[in-house]
């Protein structure tokens, strides 16, 4: 039947369980030690839409209300409207679709699908791996073969560790028992990233450079790690063997990396390469541009993007400039912000992204203005998810191990994360099932708070050592509970095993 909706009308509206749903929905989100109700309204419409039988309400009290936005997210709302849609006629095929009998078919599919939820954790006695496992193996029927789509010509897949396998990482001992702590990064149901936090002098990023060391030792995979702070890693002799990395300290020597690679292959990626330009541009900007020259900086841009291969940041203002003086435009924040970017050469277009990825790199940006390493770690993090978007899915091994295929560690994160920036969200959300492991050490469980990405919901280890911020809702959230992190001592840290707290003694 033809339909009566909009995907505006649906963001905007109100969706709900019913109450005993809502009520459960709240139980199961602390269970699980999720931060936020959707999370949890997502997992009960999917266990619900896997029933073959369309759900009955028990009651048809309304419970807590949330936009179609939060429900569904901006960017998925279609794919969960889509399935709905479709579960709907499949038991009913006559029926006008409307947004009532969508806000109709969510309040039934949440309300069994979280009781159903409900039941699965029961039936594991309330192990919360047994309960992710018994989601993945047994709830969700997949199909035994999949057509996979084939990766873009000249992008091969930048892996060179050979077949996939577990790679399981030493961090310390328990210091209650003194057993090894140790933690399987590429572990089925949970993300193979890692936020290390604590104070200076706490042993945050000796903890993380240890633990790089041990991923490269046994993977052979690149490394890309930045040092957003004082620089000093780029004189670690012995970090640069074990990873077997090239040091660059930007902008004495720029990254030899082609950030716009493939953007002449049409206009769309023309198109799509400005917009990612322009997001990373203004984001350096001491002021916030207007609608007119955000405009200006697509128009001048996208010739020049279609047509030129390996654009550098002088072609940019070049562009810019001759933009300006042939539309008789006064000089303003666009010009003097690509001005002051290229006082000093902070990349060049020598490596594609393919050779650049599938080398180790260590880069530093101590000498570097504040503006010149903030659009350079947001090229590179725009580039490094362009190039994984291009590339096909790691491999598995029989248990289901995915092959690490890059790391990416950013030390003293902490401006970096401030940006809130889309690439460095896409990386940490999108791009596990390419192999790619991120890692973010910074000083304060503070930086990851408020950030609309909610980065820690999609790290599978944190590791806190002393901190003094007091137990707020992101520490709460990722230890499941409140707890002091004040008293710990140098070189002990806060992390999890099993869903629970455990201290361990890393040096």
């Amino acid at each position: 039947m033809t339909t009566e909706l909009s995907i505006t009308e649906i963001l905007l509206a109100n969706f709900q369980a019913n109450k005993e749903g809502s009520i459960l929905s709240e139980e199961m989100r602390r269970l699980l030690g999720l931060s936020t109700h959707y999370k949890i309204g997502r997992l009960a419409l999917g266990r619900s839409m896997g029933e073959p039988s369309y759900p009955d309400l028990t009651s048809d009290t309304p419970g807590r209300p949330l936009k179609g936005g939060l429900l569904f997210g901006e960017t998925e709302v279609s794919l969960w409207v889509g399935l709905l849609i479709t579960n709907i006629l499949h038991y009913n095929p006559q029926i006008k679709i409307n947004l009532q009998v969508l806000q109709n078919a969510v309040k039934r599919h949440w309300s069994r699908g979280v009781r159903l939820l409900k039941d699965d954790w029961i039936s594991v006695d309330e192990d919360y791996e047994k309960f992710i496992e018994m989601l993945i193996t047994r709830r969700a029927v997949l199909p035994d073969s999949v057509k996979i789509k084939p990766v873009i010509p000249g992008e091969a897949h930048p892996s060179l560790c050979g077949e996939p396998r577990p790679v399981i990482i030493s961090v310390g001992e328990e210091l209650d028992s003194g057993e090894p702590f140790t933690h399987l990064v590429n572990g089925v149901g949970y993300p193979p990233h890692m936020a290390v936090m604590g104070q200076v002098g706490s042993g945050k990023t000796r903890t993380m450079l240890k633990i790089l060391c041990q991923i490269r030792e046994q993977t052979n995979a690149p490394v890309i790690l930045l040092d957003l702070g004082k620089g000093e890693l780029a004189k670690d002799l012995t970090l640069q063997n074990a990873l077997n990395a090239t040091v660059l300290e930007v902008p004495d020597k720029p990254i030899p990396l082609d950030m716009f690679y493939g953007s002449d292959d049409n206009m769309n990626t023309a198109s799509d390469a400005v917009l990612g330009f322009r997001d990373s541009f203004c984001r350096v900007m001491q002021s916030r541009p207007g609608a007119k020259q955000l405009q200006n900086i697509s128009e001048s841009l996208k010739p020049l993007f279609s047509c030129k291969k390996e654009i550098s940041l002088r072609d940019i203002k070049v562009q810019i400039d001759d933009f300006y003086q042939a539309n008789g435009l006064n000089k303003d924040i666009v010009t003097s912000t690509i001005y002051d970017l290229n006082e000093r050469e902070i990349f060049s277009p020598d490596f594609s992204p393919k050779d650049f990825f599938s080398k180790s790199w260590i880069i530093t940006f101590a000498n570097a203005r504040e503006t010149s390493k903030n659009i350079a770690t947001s090229l590179l993090l725009d580039a490094l998810s362009n190039f994984l978007k291009r590339s096909e899915e790691a491999p598995r091994d029989a248990s289901g191990h995915r092959a690490i295929t890059i790391t990416l560690a950013i030390d003293e994160a902490r401006d970096l994360l401030a940006l809130k920036h889309k690439a460095l969200s896409e990386n940490i959300r999108l791009h596990r099932s390419k192999g790619l492991v991120t890692m973010l050490a910074s000083q304060s469980p503070d930086d990851y708070d408020g950030k609309a990405d909610d980065y820690l919901e999609n790290i599978g280890l944190p590791i806190c050592f002393a901190t003094n911020v007091a137990s707020n809702q992101v520490l709460q959230n990722m230890f499941k509970g409140k707890t002091n992190f004040a008293s710990l001592q140098p070189g002990i840290c806060m992390t999890l095993r099993k869903n629970k707290m455990v201290k361990v003694k890393v040096f």
